[in-house]
């Protein structure tokens, strides 16, 4: 009887051991499941939002630009830190009158975008720069660090200019 006692436990122990493994399984698939759903609305919305700052850029709106910023901003191109969004607003300005003579707007080739933290993502973006002839100034490659701040989204607070022809691809 001690013994059958014994074995009807031992079964049960089985049994619940094996449920557990198989709910835990279930579970961790889940919450795969869902991670790879966060990941996709998050490189979604960054890809959206990159797109408003390329508009906006294109349109010379520099506080909209200034908008998709988190300071301070580490302009590494230049080793340039924007402390404010008006500093922001002004390295933009800046920016924009040093550009090749005859700008008229720019068109977005290839977009990287990889997680780095659950915080942080680096977009990588090709651009080209053309004239009002649709001729090309000039052609490009720019990284952003993209995190995520509370109660205001994801914004970047990173960028830096890469040479399109030495660097064949983003180092991500």
């Amino acid at each position: 009887m001690k013994d059958h006692m014994q074995t009807i436990i031992n079964v049960c122990f089985a049994i619940f051991v094996t449920v557990y493994i198989i709910q835990n399984d279930k579970l961790n698939y889940q919450v795969e499941l869902l991670s790879d759903e966060v990941e996709a609305a998050n490189v979604g919305l960054i890809k959206t939002l990159y797109s408003d700052y390329n508009t906006s850029f294109i349109k010379n709106d520099f506080s909209r630009i200034a908008s998709h910023f988190e300071v301070p901003v580490n302009f590494a191109s230049n080793g340039i830190i924007a402390e404010t969004e008006k500093d922001v607003e002004e390295r933009y300005k800046v920016m924009k009158a040093t550009f090749q003579e005859g700008y008229a707007y720019s068109v977005t080739g290839d977009v990287t975008i990889k997680r780095q933290s659950d915080n942080s993502y680096l977009l990588c973006a090709d651009f080209t720069r053309f004239n009002k002839q649709k001729e090309v100034l000039f052609e490009g490659r720019a990284e952003y660090q993209w995190i995520n701040v509370a109660d205001r989204g994801w914004k970047m607070n990173y960028l830096k200019g890469i040479d399109r022809g030495s660097n064949p691809s983003c180092l991500l």
